[in-house]
């Protein structure tokens, strides 16, 4: 790996946590996480009009990719309403890479192979770990739903994009 691609990785990482930490700490998670994405949207839109416009049947995928980013970011921000960050994030992000694959092996037909299936086990392993205390409080009746919804719209995306 490049030191630039390193760089970047990093950086995208570093901005993704502290944007997830402005949301939380902030006071109305909803209108934070509506600004940030108008943002990020006006920023896409002016980086896009100095590039070639994709074909017509491009857009399908374009808008719908944008629509499940939302979703992905609105479930979010509910469910930092109702629980610690420590808690959402691992199920909202984790469970993810876990749904991608089971739709991938059923209605895809990529083929996972067995060490893959494992490290998605302790993937999900991990999160269980992570957020065990969801659990064992009521916190899990409201939480949980939106971080799975979350995690649902994010390997949506994930398929689309």
């Amino acid at each position: 790996m490049t030191t630039l691609v390193f760089l970047s990785v990093m950086g995208a990482a570093l901005l993704h946590a502290i944007w997830n930490a402005l949301i939380k700490t902030g006071g109305d998670k909803l209108t934070g996480m509506l600004i940030m994405t108008v943002v990020q949207g006006v920023m896409g839109l002016a980086i896009a009009t100095t590039r070639a416009m994709p074909q017509g049947e491009v857009w399908f995928w374009v808008i719908g990719s944008g629509l499940l980013h939302s979703a992905y970011k609105f479930f979010l921000a509910f469910a930092y309403e109702q629980g610690d960050l420590s808690r959402v994030y691992p199920i909202a992000r984790g469970a993810a890479p876990m749904m991608v694959m089971v739709v991938s092996m059923l209605f895809l037909t990529d083929v996972i192979s067995g060490f893959e299936q494992i490290g998605i086990a302790l993937l999900g392993l991990g999160i269980l770990l992570m957020a065990h205390g969801v659990f064992t409080n009521g916190e899990s009746r409201r939480l949980v739903p939106l971080a799975l919804c979350s995690a649902i719209a994010t390997a949506a995306y994930s398929l689309v994009d």
